[in-house]
């Protein structure tokens, strides 16, 4: 089964994104950790792309500036997949942040990617016909 939402690359749709995963959560019948780690995932994603992928001053594609999101059930698994089209950024080749040795030190921001990494299964980026491609694993 393939199930996909697209929305606008702006934060404001986290809304129908988490509305949007909870609905196929139940249609799965994902456990609460599962759907906890997807809506945490996809809204990393989805921030860091409207934050990065479509800065201003760059040339990019006119609006409307969109992100289809796309999951499948395959097996024992959920994969879903994040697609846009703007700046190309392979979040596989993201240098974790650095640890902070003190509270002074912690920076909030900069470790989405590293969460991302942590919470699915497996991690995939590909770059195709302007398009960027992330694909994340989780276990059911």
């Amino acid at each position: 089964m393939d199930d996909g939402l697209i929305i606008r690359a702006e934060i404001g749709e986290l809304a129908r994104v988490s509305e949007w995963t909870k609905a196929f959560g139940q249609r799965f019948a994902l456990r609460e950790s599962t759907l906890f780690a997807i809506q945490l995932c996809v809204e990393e994603a989805l921030s860091n792309i409207v934050r990065y992928a479509f800065a201003p001053g760059k040339t990019l594609p006119r609006p409307p500036r969109e992100v289809r999101l796309s999951v499948q059930e395959i097996g024992d698994a959920i994969d879903l997949m994040i697609e846009d089209e703007g700046m190309a950024f392979d979040p596989l080749k993201a240098e974790p942040p650095a640890r902070p040795t003190t509270i002074e030190d912690a920076a909030t921001g900069g470790w989405g990617i590293h969460l991302m990494r942590h919470f699915a299964r497996t991690l995939a980026y590909e770059r195709r016909n302007g398009v960027n491609r992330l694909t994340l694993r989780f276990d059911r």
